[in-house]
């Protein structure tokens, strides 16, 4: 191969590799553009039942467009939760590595999650129940969307066994699941606005609950 085969050889590459990231680029913001639409439309109606071509409308772009992103309106709606679960965790974060303690970090993420309001937000109430669809239609996208949350968590867990404040009786991956579980179940039902008794759960409540189910006890004999 010539010197100057190999010059355009690497000048196509370069072409190559920049108009893929461009074209790239373009599909993230028009999949994004569909994501606000389906977003606006769940907080204007607090339920996950409109139609494609109301996403394409309040969008601006066409039909077209939209299954050339997504192959359906649950793929839509799945990119939606991943991309907020994802934005959520990414706002949580310093907050949470802030503290070192494993026991505060923990504090720290309950109160944050839970203190927060945005399940005020009509759009959480569609969120919600389509999460729940998804849960039983499809089972893997589900457990993937949660993994920026359970990833958190076992972090957290991880830290506080290493440093003895947390149980080793049960493994880590079950002590994830059983925060994570919690604290879904109590979002979950206020946003849905189901009361089981008569007292709301606080952060406080929910909290003392968590600490008292991973924190390390006394030996048993």
């Amino acid at each position: 191969m010539t010197e100057e085969t190999a010059d355009t050889t690497q000048w196509h590459e370069r072409t190559v590799e920049r108009s893929l990231k461009a074209a790239r680029q373009r599909a993230i913001s028009r999949g994004d553009r569909f994501i606000a639409a389906a977003t606006e439309l769940l907080r204007s109606t607090g339920k996950p039942d409109f139609t494609v071509q109301e996403v394409v409308d309040r969008s601006g772009m066409s039909l077209r467009s939209f299954y050339h992103h997504f192959a359906t309106k649950d793929d839509l709606l799945l990119a939606l939760i991943e991309e907020s679960v994802r934005r959520y965790i990414t706002a949580i974060r310093p907050g949470v590595d802030a503290v070192d303690d494993p026991v505060d970090k923990l504090k720290a993420l309950l109160t944050t999650v839970y203190g927060k309001r945005e399940t005020d937000d009509p759009a959480s109430r569609g969120l919600v129940m389509f999460h729940w669809h998804l849960a039983d239609t499809r089972t893997d996208e589900f457990i993937a969307s949660l993994a920026p949350q359970l990833d958190v968590i076992t972090e957290i867990l991880e830290a506080g066994v290493a440093v003895g404040s947390f149980r080793t009786d049960i493994s880590i991956p079950v002590l994830a699941t059983l925060v994570t579980n919690t604290l879904l179940s109590l979002l979950d039902m206020r946003v849905l606005g189901v009361q089981l008794t008569g007292e709301e759960v606080g952060a406080d409540d929910l909290i003392l609950w968590c600490m008292a189910g991973v924190g390390a006890g006394p030996p048993r004999t």
